[in-house]
């Protein structure tokens, strides 16, 4: 039985290159004195496009069978960074993923604090963090913008994008190994491309979904 969102997607395959950005939701108006103005009609979403190493043919049917399986954007799957799996300072993935949400700026939703990590843990600009918030509950997404280095108390000031969502709070878990996104196809995904009839690449792209 398959369960949504699939979790195993990057699983069954090796990203051969990937595109991760912000997908802004903004109104763009020119004043007559050619000034611009943008206004935000909502949180940005993750938007993202992978394309498969070539695998053996025996191989690569189990990632065109997942991805056939999301029924077009009407299944979802867990989908991260594949480029920055890991905080860069701890690229090996070795360290244990207990942070949590240690304070909210009410005045400023690009602002939060983590807590939790070991002194000296570092996240730099272009990490990413997750956690769960809400009733359902969604999934946040937040890439690193300022970073910083934990003292002893264990804590991180950060500056990140897009702005913290209501409904987190003090205390959620976060993610800091592969953290990830719900998202769902963007389109089917590209006739897999074979080379030289023994191997086959695969091409899809998603938007986050709440």
């Amino acid at each position: 039985m398959i369960v949504f969102p699939r979790a195993d997607i990057f699983d069954l395959c090796k990203v051969r290159t990937a595109k991760f950005w912000p997908l802004l939701r903004q109104e763009l108006s020119r004043t007559a004195g050619a000034s611009s103005q943008a206004k935000d009609l909502g949180s940005p979403l993750w938007a993202a496009s992978y394309t498969t190493a070539p695998a053996h043919f025996r191989d690569a049917q189990a990632i065109e069978a997942a991805l056939i399986s999301l029924n077009g954007s009407v299944g979802s799957f867990l989908a991260y960074d594949t480029r920055r799996p890991f905080p860069a300072a701890h690229a090996d993935g070795v360290f244990d993923d207990t942070a949590q949400i240690a304070a909210l700026d009410a005045g400023n939703a690009y602002h939060l604090t983590l807590g939790g990590l070991p002194q000296g843990f570092t996240l730099s600009a272009g990490d990413y963090l997750g956690f769960s918030f809400g009733a359902k509950p969604s999934r946040a997404l937040h890439l690193v913008t300022v970073g910083g280095v934990a003292g002893a108390n264990g804590e991180i000031p950060l500056t990140v994008s897009p702005w913290v969502r209501p409904g987190a709070a003090v205390g959620d878990a976060v993610t800091l190994k592969k953290p990830s996104c719900e998202m769902s196809l963007d389109g089917p995904p590209s006739d897999p491309a074979d080379v030289d009839m023994v191997a086959s690449s695969n091409s899809f792209s998603a938007v986050q979904i709440f």
